[in-house]
């Protein structure tokens, strides 16, 4: 059987601060994970496979989104016409799911839990657990049931295994436990970015997010066709993301004015562009003159002619060079501030402050003649800060 595994939809994910700072992209990103799923659905479809998993957190939030959820139906209601069974979980976002509360998801959907934990598809049985609340922090491993004996046996798990940066650790499980279980295949979802772990005869697979939703999310845009047959399960992993997200470093400080630089940023927004895909992207501009805001108006200029980019942000960096001259002279102003009459009498009334709010012993250090040193050891640590945080 050829399994097509995915996860991490997360249909109504909510995009309001790109959408903000890009009202273009924020529309494309609305529409981006339901073109992503649609183009599942198609892959499913013209690739013939015996089933399509969805192993958790269709759903992005618990909210009573019912438009997204007739959506997901319709969806795959098309996979159910042409002979291919959908089997899914609940993860930890995926409330909409509950078909106590929202109804059946449609023949030919099967939705495994601990009531209904294993369904058999031709010669292969699926066996998944769902979340049924927001929170697990137990691995939910020793209540799967155990392997069919002399069938070949796939598990779907929602978890963040042992562990990965930037997840919640939700129904936590090692890798070694997980292939240890008996079966042939685990489809896994949680982890955002893809991967695959081989223990032969063992294939464990997580999809990753099949379509990326800020710049936090740089890998996925994949799903994964398995091909469960004698030996180690094989997979093969297909793009079906349409929006991309990556980061730019551009130095613009030779650049004499404003042609040149409107040359280099339409230069590097085309190295990045890609022919098939629309490419979101920030911009890491070294410069000492412009702002971000001027450079973003710079980069909407040239984007007047570039179609499937977008700049979401610029960032401005200040060349090392010039973070040390602005050092140097902030240090300049300081000496010809000490000298100035004002400052001294002012400094010397806040020494006889300190001294009559002192114990005696160490009144005496104060001493008027010191001033002098104390406020060159002043200068002398800002000098090195200053200077520490231009090599910074």
């Amino acid at each position: 059987m050829r399994i097509l595994v995915s996860a991490d939809i997360h249909l109504g994910s909510p995009i309001r601060s790109v959408a903000m700072r890009n009202r273009e992209l924020g529309a494309q990103l609305k529409q981006a994970s339901r073109d992503a799923f649609i183009r599942i659905v198609d892959l499913a479809i013209s690739e013939n496979v015996g089933a399509l998993i969805l192993a958790g957190d269709i759903f992005d939030n618990h909210q009573p989104d019912m438009k997204s959820r007739a959506f997901l139906i319709s969806q795959l209601s098309r996979a159910s016409d042409a002979d291919i069974p959908t089997v899914l979980i609940r993860g930890n976002h995926d409330a909409l799911l509950d078909h106590r509360t929202h109804g059946d998801l449609g023949a030919n959907i099967h939705l495994l839990d601990k009531e209904e934990p294993s369904v058999k598809i031709a010669d292969v049985w699926f066996h998944g657990l769902s979340f049924d609340t927001a929170h697990a922090s137990k691995s939910f491993l020793p209540d799967y049931p155990a392997p069919v004996v002399g069938q070949k046996n796939v598990g779907l798990m929602h978890t963040s295994l042992d562990g990965s940066p930037g997840h919640d650790p939700y129904a936590p499980c090692s890798k070694q436990d997980l292939i240890a279980h008996g079966y042939d295949l685990w489809c896994l979802g949680h982890i955002h970015a893809p991967f695959e772990c081989t223990s032969e005869p063992v294939l464990a697979v997580m999809p990753g997010i099949p379509q990326p939703r800020h710049f936090g999310e740089r890998e996925g845009g994949t799903v994964a066709i398995v091909e469960l047959g004698d030996g180690t399960p094989e997979v093969k992993r297909h793009r079906v993301g349409h929006l991309r997200f990556t980061e730019c470093s551009l130095d613009l400080t030779d650049c004499s004015d404003v042609q040149e630089i409107l040359s280099s940023i339409r230069a590097e927004l085309e190295r990045v562009r890609d022919q098939e895909h629309h490419t979101a992207v920030r911009l890491q501009v070294t410069t000492g003159h412009y702002t971000p805001e001027m450079l973003m108006a710079f980069a909407n200029e040239v984007l007047e002619n570039l179609d499937r980019v977008y700049v979401d942000k610029v960032k401005v960096t200040t060349p090392k060079q010039q973070v040390g001259q602005k050092t140097d002279d902030l240090l300049r102003l300081m000496r010809e501030e000490l000298n100035e009459p004002g400052f001294k009498l002012a400094s010397k009334q806040i020494l006889e402050e300190l001294r009559n709010a002192l114990p005696r012993e160490i009144m005496e250090e104060l001493s008027e003649e010191a001033l002098d040193d104390f406020l060159e050891e002043a200068i002398g640590e800002v000098t090195l800060s200053l200077h520490a945080g231009a090599v910074e």
